[in-house]
This record gives structure tokens, sequence and C-alpha cells, in this order.
């Protein structure tokens, strides 16, 4: 049975420490990310820092890794609690490399992140 088009992965947006947060959940695929893309674009235009809290999704595949690779185009892109599948998939992909992943929320945040790439 196929999900619902609304399914919404966006959770809670703050700002805090100089970036704004989104909380991110559920599943990740082509199907879900449809109605809430654009939002996140958006947003990435709008804040220098923008840290994704991922720690409460439980599946993404190449269409949230795509999706995540041009938001880090338009901001300086930080992924919080990062879960092991998702972990595995940057890492396969080579991802890892170019985005920067940390801990928790507060260890993304400017103020507590480490100077470099």
């Amino acid at each position: 049975m196929p999900r619902p088009v609304s399914f919404a992965v966006l959770g809670e947006q703050y700002a805090c420490s100089g970036a704004w947060v989104v909380t991110v959940r559920g599943d990740l695929d082509l199907e879900s990310l449809a109605a809430q893309r654009t939002q996140l674009e958006r947003t990435a235009a709008a804040v220098p820092v923008l840290v994704l809290d991922l720690s409460a999704v439980t599946f993404a595949d190449s269409s949230f890794l795509n999706l995540l690779l041009m938001v880090r185009r338009a901001t300086d892109l930080r992924l919080a609690g990062v879960p092991g599948q998702i972990a595995r998939l940057l890492e396969l992909t080579g991802a890892d490399e170019v985005l920067r992943l940390f801990p928790t929320v507060s260890d993304a945040l400017p103020a507590s992140a480490p100077a470099g790439p």
C-alpha cells in the first residue's frame, strides 16, 4: 500500500546558536520527500547554517542523498544524529567525505563545531 503523498518528514524547526535546525523523521525516499523538497531547498537558501537532525530517520535512499548534496551547495549543511543505515549510505557513496556529520545537534552548532571543511 503506498504512503500518502502528504506524509511530512520535516518536523520541528528552530533557530539555535547561529543555525537553523530542522528535525527530519521517518522514511526518506522519492515519494515522502516530494512535498518537502522545495521547503528544504528554500530554507537552505535563506540561512547560513542548516543543521538537519536525522536521529528520527528510519530509512533513506538515493533521492535523499541527492537532496543533501543539492542543499549543501546553498548553505553550510551539517547532519546531526546520523543513524547507522544513513551513515553506511554516505560511506558507500563517498558522500561522507563532503558532508559534515556530527553526533548530536549540539555538536553541529557553529559555536561548538571545529573549524575546517
